[in-house]
C-alpha cells in the first residue's frame, strides 16, 4: 500500500506551519524545531486500516491504530484532538471537531503531512 513505510521529516514549512499551530493554541515555547525534523513514523497500511508508530517532535508517541471512516482521538505537540478520518481520492484526511484538518498524501517519494486550523497551513515533507 501506498502509505506502507518508515518514513522520516526531512523538510517542513515552519513559518506557515507555525501559524497554524498559533491558531491552534499550541504555545510555540511547546514546539522544538529540533525534535520536529528527528520526527518519524513508521506506517502499515492494510487497505482502510492503518497502524502508526510515531517517534519524535509532532505529537503522541507510541502506535496508534485506526480505520478510515472512525472516529479517532491524538495529540498535536501535546494538544488533544477528535474528529473523523476519510479518503479524498487517495489522501487520508482526519476532520477534526475544532476545526482543524490534517491530511496525508504520497507525492512522488514523498509523504505530505498538512496541518491545517483557522485558515493557515503548513506542510511537513517525508522521506524514506
Amino acid at each position: 500500500m501506498a502509505f506502507t513505510g518508515n518514513w522520516k521529516v526531512s523538510n517542513f514549512e515552519e513559518e506557515k506551519l507555525n501559524k497554524a499551530l498559533d491558531a491552534f493554541g499550541i504555545p510555540a515555547s511547546e514546539r522544538d524545531r529540533n525534535m520536529v525534523l528527528k520526527a518519524a513514523v513508521d506506517i502499515k497500511q492494510d487497505g482502510d486500516s492503518f497502524t502508526m508508530n510515531a517517534t519524535g517532535g509532532l505529537g503522541k508517541h507510541g502506535t496508534h491504530t485506526f480505520k478510515v471512516g472512525d472516529s479517532i482521538e491524538g495529540a498535536l505537540f501535546g494538544k488533544k484532538y477528535q474528529g473523523t478520518t476519510s479518503w479524498n481520492g487517495d489522501k487520508v484526511v482526519f476532520k477534526g471537531k475544532s476545526g482543524m484538518v490534517l491530511t496525508r498524501s504520497i507525492e512522488g517519494s514523498n509523504m505530505i503531512y498538512t496541518i491545517e486550523y483557522g485558515g493557515n497551513g503548513g506542510r511537513i515533507v517525508f522521506s524514506k
